[in-house]
């Protein structure tokens, strides 16, 4: 008997996978990207290496005849970095006009003091162009040496006052992790893969259930397979597509990181910001929490009568409730709001992998709080498979939160 119930969940499980895992789409999407990143490989080898020069006009006429002693120097150089400067009598009005045509120069620089005697430097240009943030950082660089060097400043001290002083954070408790910005680039993508989890399972649950109960296919199933069993299969499909989406979305992500790295930065890969010891704990948590939001979105869709009007849609997006508030408590790992949502069971699937790559956690934590998700998910296994029963065989009627809160406690027979 336990071995005929066992090949029924996997029949049922391998058929809930495979009516939504389409292979050739899942291969052509791969080859799509592959060719998308063989086009900028190839344009980044056909494209011109050399580094762009830019032709800048500088003049102090700003249309008004200059008096004597007007003109003052300008202390350009000819080249700062790819910028070249070139002296000119003409307007800037009059060369201004000149920009859209065929003209000889990328800007026009007017240099003008204001009332303070401070150095005014007003831009030109035909277009929004990225480089005149180059520009403009050029010259701020440029005119701070200047400056210094009008005051009798040495380049250290120049360097003093640009650099006052190096900020260091040291932290009293050992188990945070010093590198915070990688580490939190590893919360949040962790918390992204499981949304897509998550997504992926809402979607076609929604799809697949409902659709079955218009259909009245489970219905007639019940005469050959229990509730259970195919509620099971159901959950155990889903979980399979959505570790399936998580594994696929992080392999997709990390060949686009290496792709930018090695290809567009032409730098050297580097993995160490991975902490390959989280991959084992993401795993059971993202198991553990997907079998909780596939179990709870499979017995609400089990009472959606009308999928177009019913307002228990909106109750199968709740499984994304604590992944949201894991986010919003990731800025302090180590308080009271990270550690219960992490011992919480039913949102500790996204809050303790998030601790666990912000702080170091003692082994015993997840062990706990994986330890308390399993009992609950023991327990959720049988009150949505009696929500699920009872759900997919009323018709013309939604069951009241009432009805489904008695059915979660008893079966009704």
């Amino acid at each position: 008997m336990k071995s005929n119930k066992s090949r029924q969940l996997w029949l049922v499980t391998s058929w809930e996978f495979i009516q939504f895992f389409k292979w050739k789409q899942e291969l052509v999407s791969k080859l799509i990207m592959l060719a998308i990143g063989a086009m900028v490989l190839v344009w980044q080898y056909v494209q011109d290496d050399s580094e762009p020069s830019y032709r800048i006009a500088v003049t102090q006429n700003n249309g008004k005849e200059l008096a004597d002693g007007d003109a003052v120097p300008t202390d350009l150089p000819a080249k700062i970095a790819q910028f070249e400067f070139v002296q000119s009598s003409v307007s800037a009005s009059s060369l201004a006009t000149t920009l859209s045509e065929e003209s000889a120069y990328d800007a026009v620089l007017l240099y003008s003091l204001d009332s303070n005697g401070q150095r005014k430097l007003t831009v030109y240009s035909q277009e929004k162009q990225a480089w005149l943030a180059q520009l403009q950082q050029a010259l701020l660089q440029h005119y701070s040496i200047v400056y210094a060097e009008q005051l009798g400043l040495q380049a250290e001290q120049l360097s003093l006052l640009t650099t006052p002083a190096v900020f260091v954070v040291n932290f009293m408790d050992d188990s945070i992790r010093e590198d915070d910005g990688v580490s939190s680039a590893t919360a949040i993508g962790m918390i992204v893969l499981l949304a897509i989890g998550v997504f992926t399972s809402f979607g076609q649950l929604f799809a697949g259930v409902t659709g079955e109960k218009q259909q009245r296919v489970t219905e007639q199933l019940y005469s050959c397979i229990s509730a259970q069993t195919w509620v099971d299969g159901k959950i155990c499909g889903q979980i399979l597509h959505g570790m399936k989406a998580m594994v696929s979305s992080a392999i997709t992500g990390l060949l686009i990181f290496a792709f930018v790295t090695v290809i567009v930065k032409g730098q050297a890969l580097d993995f160490s910001f991975l902490n390959w010891a989280l991959v084992p704990w993401l795993l059971l948590f993202a198991l553990a929490g997907l079998y909780l939001c596939t179990a709870f979105m499979a017995a609400i869709a089990a009472a959606i009568d009308d999928p177009n009007h019913s307002a228990k849609t909106s109750m199968m997006l709740l499984p994304l409730v604590p992944i949201i508030l894991t986010f919003l408590s990731m800025d302090n790992p180590s308080g009271w709001a990270l550690t219960f949502l992490s011992y919480f069971p039913l949102t500790a699937f996204a809050a303790m992998p998030v601790k666990m790559s912000l702080i170091d956690v003692p082994f015993w934590q997840p062990l706990i709080s994986f330890g308390l998700m399993v009992v609950l998910c023991l327990w959720v296994r049988g009150a949505a498979g009696r929500l699920f029963k009872m759900g997919m065989v009323m018709y013309g009627k939604e069951p009241t939160l009432k009805d489904m809160l008695r059915w979660v406690i008893k079966s009704e027979n």
